[in-house]
């Protein structure tokens, strides 16, 4: 495996990302992963969760690309001016730059998504058919609600009476809270045309489990009848947060995508 530290650029600013590529790559454009983390989130992860995720689908003939959205992690910005439709902005800067890498198979872009992430990636592949295949794990599935759940009603007083609240460290904005009212991704995912896993944990405390079960429900009512499945882990929290947890997680997201492969004919690796 190989890693390479790589700085994309926009709305002004530059997001700090990483790309991993299997070894032999050389002679064949391979699948790309994108992560997406999630709320006060970063390309490392709980737990390194995105660090060892990239290990280990690279191990498994994938490239990765995991970054920090803005304000977070190394990019340049605050999280005092985080947005979940800045987000999705940036998103759509780290697409148009990874699939124009030469090792890249732009054809077989998957997208990975964490939490807030799960939700930005589900409101990304409802809008972008370079995404062909589409894994969330723990998603967020109503933002506001989840998020304001999440902060607590004191919090939300503060964001609402001095414009920004202070959570671990993080300003948290009135904006970037109006704004998550805007984005519904159980409804958008309606208009994804591929497949796509839900991966819950079972013992989530910050997410609804019954999330999973309500993105399985939005996608089996498109009329295109793509692969839709649903996996719970069982005792896990919302961050996968043991070696059990995050082997499951990742063994189950490989071999989804390898059945997927299989199951169209395309051949992945």
């Amino acid at each position: 495996m190989t890693s390479k530290a790589i700085s994309i650029y926009a709305n002004q600013l530059y997001l700090s990302g990483v790309l991993h590529l299997p070894e032999r790559v050389h002679h064949r454009k391979v699948p790309l992963i994108v992560l997406l983390h999630g709320f006060v989130g970063s390309k490392v992860g709980e737990h390194r969760l995105f660090v060892k995720a990239a290990r280990y689908f690279t191990e498994k003939g994938y490239a990765v690309f995991r970054f920090d959205f803005s304000g977070c992690g190394e990019s340049d910005g605050d999280y005092a001016d985080v947005t979940v439709t800045k987000q999705l902005s940036e998103v759509q800067a780290v697409l148009n730059y990874v699939s124009m890498l030469p090792e890249i198979d732009a054809n077989n872009i998957i997208l990975i998504g964490h939490s807030l992430g799960g939700a930005v990636a589900s409101l990304t592949a409802a809008v972008d058919c370079r995404i062909r295949k589409l894994i969330l794990w723990s998603p967020v599935g109503k933002p506001y609600k989840d998020i304001t759940g999440i902060l607590g009603e004191n919090a939300m007083k503060t964001a609402a009476l001095n414009g920004v609240v202070d959570y671990h460290g993080f300003y948290v904005s009135q904006s970037f809270l109006t704004d998550l009212k805007n984005h519904h991704p159980l409804e958008a995912i309606r208009s994804y045309q591929e497949a796509a896993l839900i991966i819950h944990a079972q013992q989530d405390k910050d997410i609804p489990k019954e999330h999973a079960a309500r993105y399985s429900a939005s996608l089996l009512q498109r009329l295109v009848p793509e692969r839709v499945n649903t996996h719970y882990i069982e005792d896990a929290d919302h961050t996968f947060s043991s070696y059990t947890f995050e082997n499951e997680l990742f063994m189950k997201s490989t071999e989804w995508l390898g059945d997927c492969y299989e199951y169209s004919g395309k051949v992945a690796l």
